[in-house]
């Protein structure tokens, strides 16, 4: 009997706006019947592209000046999660299928199903991967790969991973806004790696490009009992991929939604269960003119839309955002999140928004923590 066969592709410095149009390209190319049933690219970014996730604020995660003088590309992702910078030592992984190809009643079953290759391909160099309650594979509690998952409208799926074979923790920093400015640069880099692990430190081996994407493909192939077709894109699928780039990856429509608007003078940060809560609220008088949440989270939940639309335009009251969101939540259930921990984010940011100083917390994927740096204006 005969293997089902997967398209596989393979590419490598592609620019930010190329790959992420790619990787949905493929994804829709799943909308119906096709002659693959799935498709596995492995593909790595120039060095280096930052890449923030579908629900973040672009500038309250990436230092674009910082990215512009160091050439580095920017771009937002289909899937969401944090900021993360991509380049020749981390390997893109994009899995595109449709919903009805596997049998799961829950996406963390497709996370599981998902990632468990690439654990496998992992322990082909002796490293012992996990993946994590949200949404990384680690290794005794350090991070060694990224994974997200989007599901289209029409029931086609985008499974990512940025796996870590290397990583340039200077040239993170240098793009990425990481909570630790009060550190010396030597630190800052200390406390990043005590949170991130590479492939190469694990296995104490230098390990190839080569040799890694060989491990993912026999982990694939052997899990799924599937064989892999090499089936490039075509001139006219680039040609598609081109559009999509311009219409979405390049607009900059796409890459600063979720940005406050100019008159948001308030922010607050919140680590929740679900991801870095980023809150953003305008006031004028005692009134609430907007409120904005963003984070790092994998799915934005209708929840946070509909107290957005609730506050605006309402009396700023402690107990009014109490009653707003508790009622929200109560029609929009998020399990991993409190009532009270969305409250008291929106009003943590309304007090800074009428605060003598302005404080700015800074936020990645790769260091998710509440630190505050307090800047005199």
């Amino acid at each position: 009997m005969s293997k089902l066969v997967w398209r596989h592709i393979e590419e490598s410095e592609v620019s930010a706006s190329y790959g992420l149009a790619s990787d949905e390209f493929l994804m829709n190319s799943h909308n119906q019947e096709r002659a693959f049933p799935v498709s596995l690219k492995l593909y790595t970014y120039k060095n280096y592209c930052a890449l923030c996730g579908r629900f973040q604020n672009l500038q309250a995660e990436i230092d674009l000046d910082a990215c512009k003088k160091n050439d580095f590309e920017v771009g937002r992702r289909l899937t969401g999660g944090g900021a993360i910078i991509m380049g020749n030592n981390q390997l893109g992984i994009c899995l595109s299928t449709n919903a009805t190809q596997f049998k799961w009643t829950h996406i963390r079953e497709l996370y599981q199903l998902f990632s468990a290759p690439i654990i496998k391909a992992l322990e082909g160099f002796n490293i012992q991967a996990t993946l994590r309650a949200k949404n990384d594979l680690e290794v005794n509690g350090k991070k060694i790969a990224g994974l997200g998952i989007h599901i289209s409208p029409e029931g086609c799926i985008q499974f990512h991973s940025s796996l870590l074979l290397d990583l340039d923790v200077p040239s993170m920093l240098k793009v990425l806004n990481i909570p630790i400015q009060k550190y010396s640069d030597k630190k800052m880099i200390q406390s990043v790696e005590q949170r991130m692990t590479t492939v190469r430190k694990e296995s104490g081996l230098q390990v190839s490009l080569a040799e890694l994407k060989q491990a993912i493909r026999n982990a694939y192939s052997e899990m799924f009992q599937i064989s892999l077709e090499p089936n490039p894109f075509s001139q006219e699928d680039k040609l598609l991929i081109n559009d999509l780039e311009k219409q979405r990856y390049q607009s900059e429509e796409w890459l600063y939604q979720n940005s406050p608007q100019e008159d948001m003078t308030g922010m607050s940060l919140k680590k929740t269960a679900a991801g870095l809560l980023r809150t953003y609220i305008g006031l004028k008088g005692d009134n609430i003119k907007s409120v904005l949440i963003t984070g790092d989270f994998m799915d934005m939940p209708e929840a946070f839309a509909h107290i957005e639309r609730q506050l605006k335009w309402s009396l700023l009251d402690k107990e009014k955002i109490d009653e707003v969101v508790k009622s929200t939540l109560q029609q929009y259930p998020i399990s991993e999140i409190a009532s009270e921990e969305i409250s008291e984010a929106i009003w943590l940011s309304a007090q800074k928004a009428t605060a003598i100083h302005r404080h700015t917390y800074k936020g990645s994927c790769y260091y998710p923590e509440n630190e505050i740096k307090t800047v005199s204006v």
